[in-house]
């Protein structure tokens, strides 16, 4: 059940959760063929910025789905919430 596995701390979407979309797909493949390229074409020190540069990428990418995820949730619960009283009302 899902509730025992966020109990038990075994939840992580975020770290579970692959997109298996072919545009996903391509776009992994073409971010790696350019960093391949970039590696051969910068200095160490310019594609260590580069390097930089993408991880924190990912960490502003992984805190706006976060974002997008407690904002999505919230709306569910707010749905099923009107939609509960809305039952409620018509008794």
């Amino acid at each position: 059940m899902i509730l025992e596995a966020m109990y038990n701390g075994e939840f992580y979407p975020c770290e579970t959760v692959v997109p298996t979309s072919p545009e996903y797909h391509k776009a992994i493949q073409t971010c790696a063929a350019l960093m391949e390229q970039l590696s051969q074409r910068l200095s160490k020190e310019d594609y260590a910025l580069v390097e930089e540069l993408r991880a924190q990428n990912a960490i502003a990418q992984c805190e706006e789905s976060e974002s997008h995820f407690k904002y999505g949730f919230s709306a569910g619960l707010i749905v099923h919430q009107e939609a509960y009283e809305q039952l409620q009302n018509k008794k």
